[in-house]
């Protein structure tokens, strides 16, 4: 009997707001299939498939006639080539089933894909790896941007450590309070020892 996977991926390059699976466990919780696991990544979706440890996980795991289902092309993989060579890898070599729900499109375990199919799918990938290459360039025309009007990237190297310790005596924690300063918290813990030091 076969057994159907989810894998859930999502990266802080595509949103600049902290992302959740919330959107793509919704999708297969009203999907009716029965997951025997859901895997769960934050990566990049540059990163191809066999070189994640989640979905490495799930490629072990999987068997032939076996399911595994995405909510769509983009969270497979966001480079063209990598996610023909692991769609490869799952159909060919496992012989298991590829799933992608919102786009319903199924690549069924052990079968050639069609000329249609092919097609469908490459404008799909095509799309997804523009999109994150987009993102990529227009980060980096911005960044460039900032510097050419003398504006400082990165987190500041200085804070006050009255600051932190007015903060600590409040209650607050070390990873809050480097929030609230907008430093790392390896900072904070530093300038603490340094001044219990002093």
């Amino acid at each position: 009997m076969c057994k159907y996977y989810g894998y859930v991926r999502v990266s802080t390059s595509e949103k600049q707001a902290k992302q959740t699976y919330e959107r793509q466990q919704f999708i297969f919780a009203n999907s009716g299939i029965e997951f025997e696991k859901i895997y769960e990544e934050h990566i990049s979706g540059g990163i191809k498939g066999d070189q994640r440890e989640q979905f490495n996980k799930m490629l072990e795991k999987i068997e032939e006639n076996d399911v595994v289902c995405f909510t769509e092309t983009s969270r497979f993989g966001r480079n063209y080539i990598d996610c023909f060579e692991i769609l490869d890898l799952i159909t060919q070599e496992k012989k298991a089933t590829v799933k992608f729900l919102s786009q319903g499109i199924v690549l069924e375990g052990g079968s050639k894909m069609n000329p249609y199919q092919w097609m469908m799918i490459s404008q799909f990938f095509i799309q997804d790896e523009f999109l994150k290459r987009q993102i990529g360039y227009n980060t980096s025309n911005t960044l460039q941007a900032k510097k050419a009007q003398g504006v400082v990237l990165g987190r500041p190297t200085t804070f006050d450590i009255d600051e932190v310790i007015k903060l600590k005596a409040q209650g607050y924690k070390q990873k809050e309070i480097a929030q609230k300063l907008n430093v790392s918290p390896s900072a904070i813990s530093m300038a603490l020892k340094n001044r219990t030091a002093e």
